[in-house]
């Protein structure tokens, strides 16, 4: 009786597959480790990507994945890059499917890693390199990008580490949107000759152009130009320019009034300013004092804009309560130092 039970619960219940077993998953991450083919890593990719493979495949597929994110976080990102750097070999949709992953994985490395290993840096930096001059590059994945220079270049720059090959492809960009939104992404760490060569090639008087607009804007255009003008500001205070700093906010400060009072489009200067809020959250906790102070009084001059509707303000006192709890924070974890 006792055995017949067991017979049936044994062919209800199988054993787990030998693909989803940790021995088949841990030998299969260092088969594809141990080769510069990416021929593997794609075929992994594209299964997470379709889902067209059996429970299974899908399983064990889902089960690779994460052993590469938990104990190699950093070769996974350059695999995932060479993936995107592979240009016409591989289809559109698993190369942007190859930068989602890569701005999940950066996020979670950032954020409980403490960034890219040091020894991985100038080979992950050369191959984003690599994917910037790519030549297929929708405006989607170019946003993607953005976003993933962005948490490369904190380590880079924090490492003391020059990125000559980015500012020049910062300066290669037609048009406004593009280099507006890629310097717009960038963390508040550049160095100073990081900095003034975009300076001394016109990046600021494009800035200020898309805000002074007179006539012909597109919305999106002037919002990245905002939270570019924004970031500039935060670079200038960093490098101590404050005769610039002032110049800029300014113009910020004047562009809003018109937008909010001539243009009447005070809910693209909402949209704009939910960007820079975004952007203040990211950047805080990098905060001095000095940086603390001008962006503070940069939302008290935007309060004190005339027209302004109460949603629109309520969106300039969400970045001075961002500012306040980073305060908090700062202040509670000095106490814990102690």
């Amino acid at each position: 009786m006792t055995s017949h039970h067991y017979d049936v619960a044994s062919s209800s219940n199988p054993p787990p597959p030998l693909t989803a077993s940790r021995i088949y998953i841990g030998n299969k991450a260092k088969e594809i480790l141990a080769t510069r083919d990416i021929t593997e890593i794609t075929k992994l990719v594209t299964t997470l990507c379709y889902g067209k493979e059996t429970e299974q495949s899908s399983s064990s597929s889902k089960l690779l994945y994460e052993v590469f994110t938990k104990h190699f976080p950093n070769i996974l990102v350059s695999k995932l890059l060479q993936i995107y750097s592979s240009g016409t070999d591989i289809t559109p949709k698993i190369r942007s499917f190859s930068l989602y992953l890569l701005d999940s994985l950066l996020t979670d490395i950032d954020d409980f890693r403490g960034g890219l290993k040091t020894e991985s840096l100038d080979v992950i930096k050369n191959r984003v390199s690599t994917c910037l001059l790519s030549q297929e590059t929708s405006y989607e994945d170019f946003k993607l990008l953005s976003r993933i220079v962005s948490r490369v270049c904190v380590d880079v720059f924090i490492g003391d580490k020059p990125w000559d090959e980015l500012c020049s492809y910062i300066l290669s960009l037609d048009g406004n949107k593009k280099a507006l939104l890629m310097f717009s992404e960038l963390p508040t760490v550049l160095d100073e000759e990081f900095l003034m060569p975009l300076l001394d090639n016109g990046l600021g008087l494009k800035i200020v152009s898309v805000l002074l607009m007179n006539q012909y804007y597109d919305e999106e255009e002037w919002c990245l130009a905002l939270e570019a003008g924004f970031s500039l500001i935060l670079q200038l205070v960093n490098l101590d320019k404050k005769s610039l700093v002032w110049d800029l906010v300014y113009v910020i400060v004047k562009s809003i009034w018109e937008m909010v009072n001539v243009k009447r489009r005070e809910i693209v200067v909402r949209k704009g300013f939910v960007r820079v809020a975004k952007k203040v959250r990211r950047e805080a906790l990098r905060f001095r004092e000095a940086e603390y102070e001008v962006v503070s009084r940069l939302g008290l001059m935007m309060l004190r804009i005339n027209g302004l509707g109460e949603v629109t303000m309520m969106m300039v006192t969400l970045i001075h309560e961002i500012l306040e709890r980073v305060v908090l924070v700062s202040i509670h974890v000095g106490m814990d130092s102690l």
